[in-house]
């Protein structure tokens, strides 16, 4: 195609979960199976429709606000996006140039490389151990950027706090640590932002608040990096309705333990009964897991659920090709789940 630009026409985009309508169960997209806060919900029957003509809040000033008081930063160390993909891009705008690198490992969440490719940047890829651990490698890279999910976004795997130190180390790159799924594993390096001065942080309401429809992310920084990406973000790119139920969603921190809670207890006996049936359990940290069927091949088992009504995901890649991921549901969908593959 003639008019566009050859990195496009190249380029292979992010696939997600597969979105459907109707009575299924969809565990393949690690949504929150949970209601979100009833403080949240309530925004929607109090909000002013009049202030709908009206655009919002440019730069989230009271969501900042309240963001900060939960991660315990300064109001100014915190750029709001519209999902914590959004903060990925004002990340790829701010620091790369055409020919710039990014480093990433494999399996891992693939916007980064299809962002970086956008861009006119480059991908080094550093596959990760037979255990999912980080390759020694890794820490050695020379790329500008280095984006590490912690949890692991496709695996699960929580890497230790001191290797994220390790990366931080490497004062010739920005490292990105995005903690989608962090709040089911009880860890976070926000507090190192104090210590590294090229450490970003990503944070979102999606998993743990119940909330991936409204597409609120953070972005969690030094002040200097933070000023820098509010001169690439899209002008109001948060729309108001989403600023008003996000603030008021993390606030409430009784439900927000409730369901953190409710995940971490149903994935831990879910993972021991696939166990026991004798399938491959990747130790989770996260609000999925990551499976080896132990007689029927993958695409079998997917097929088998989705006839009974159940959504699953399989990534037809090199690392992950005999495995499933399966986001953690309900109890009983889980039960349900296990009764159709035994």
């Amino acid at each position: 195609m003639k008019w566009v630009r050859p990195q496009i026409n190249n380029l292979h985009p992010y696939i997600p979960g597969k979105q459907v309508t109707g009575k299924v169960v969809k565990l393949n997209a690690n949504e929150n199976p949970y209601p979100p806060s009833l403080g949240a919900i309530a925004v929607l029957s109090e909000i002013n429709t009049d202030n709908l003509r009206l655009y919002p809040d440019a730069i989230a000033v009271n969501l900042r606000k309240v963001a900060a008081n939960i991660f315990d930063v300064d109001d100014d160390q915190i750029v709001i996006g519209n999902g914590s993909d959004d903060v990925l891009t004002m990340i790829i705008r701010t620091f790369l140039d055409v020919g710039d690198s990014i480093s990433v490992v494999d399996p891992t969440y693939t916007l980064y490389e299809t962002l970086a490719e956008i861009q006119g940047a480059r991908t080094e890829i550093y596959p990760l151990n037979n255990d999912y651990s980080l390759p020694d490698s890794f820490f050695q890279t020379e790329c500008k950027v280095i984006f590490l999910p912690n949890p692991n976004a496709q695996t699960g795997t929580l890497f230790p706090t001191e290797q994220i130190e390790r990366l931080c180390g490497n004062n010739n790159s920005v490292v990105v640590i995005d903690e989608a799924y962090t709040d089911f594993s009880g860890v976070s390096s926000i507090p190192l932002i104090k210590k590294y001065d090229n450490l970003i942080v990503l944070r979102t309401v999606s998993k743990s608040y119940s909330l991936a429809g409204i597409r609120v992310g953070f972005g969690i920084s030094n002040k200097n990096f933070i000023s820098a990406m509010m001169k690439v973000k899209d002008s109001y790119n948060v729309n108001a309705v989403s600023q008003l139920i996000a603030a008021e969603a993390i606030i409430d921190r009784k439900q927000f333990n409730w369901n953190i809670g409710k995940i971490i207890e149903t994935r831990e006996w879910f993972s021991k009964s696939l166990s026991d049936l004798g399938w491959k359990v990747t130790p989770s940290a996260a609000n999925f897991i990551l499976v080896e069927p132990v007689k029927d091949s993958p695409e079998a088992v997917k097929e088998k659920l989705e006839a009974a009504g159940i959504l699953i995901r399989h990534f037809n890649t090199p690392r992950l090709k005999n495995k499933l991921r399966i986001s953690i549901g309900t109890d009983e969908q889980m039960k349900n789940l296990l009764k159709v593959i035994t």
